[in-house]
């Protein structure tokens, strides 16, 4: 993990986080317990916090930023999936937000809403809880029901259960490196 200090913030992390060896966390971030920061993320809180609540994961290659003065926070059990760019909005608890979506200033992605996978979420534009929004630009298609319901309920439970298996097995413990392979 790559832990810088800028202008006098430097990154805060739950002892049970687990950081993946490979982000990248600058200035005014916030971890909580559980929270999981996966391979290739980059949280830049240079110009305004960041905040990843408890059970929460961004994923691969997701890029998190905000405006100045602005506050970016992942609520409890938000999945921001691989890919995905999140500026300066609110995602509420047990959101998920789609792979290589983008979501804008002043959105608000609602509790247990979905962001479909390539959806732009334009500048202070809100989900409700519960629908999903897809589209460029992204559009309310209705509430989520059967098999999407089950998808985002389960997902940030799936992923606080795999971050617990990196850290039983001793990888990205506070960035610690990762093991090398044993040969036969």
């Amino acid at each position: 993990m790559v832990s810088i200090e800028f202008d006098g913030c430097r990154p805060r992390i739950a002892p049970t986080a687990f950081i993946a060896p490979t982000a990248t966390l600058i200035g005014e971030v916030t971890v909580e317990d559980g929270a999981s920061i996966w391979f290739g993320v980059v949280l830049r809180a240079d110009v305004g916090p960041i905040v990843v609540r408890a059970r929460a994961s961004v994923q691969d290659n997701a890029v998190v930023h905000t405006s100045p003065g602005a506050m970016m926070v992942i609520e409890e059990e938000s999945c921001i999936a691989h890919g995905a760019i999140l500026h300066g909005c609110q995602v509420r608890k047990g959101a998920l937000v789609g792979m290589n979506s983008v979501v804008l200033d002043g959105a608000v992605i609602g509790e247990y809403a979905l962001v479909a996978s390539g959806t732009l979420v334009p500048n202070g534009m809100e989900v409700p809880d519960r629908h999903l929004v897809a589209g460029v630009p992204g559009k309310i298609r209705g509430p989520l029901n059967g098999e999407l319901t089950a998808y985002v309920e389960t997902a940030g439970p799936e992923y606080y259960k795999l971050c617990q298996e990196y850290l039983r097995q001793g990888i990205g413990v506070m960035g610690k490196p990762l093991r090398k392979r044993r040969t036969r």
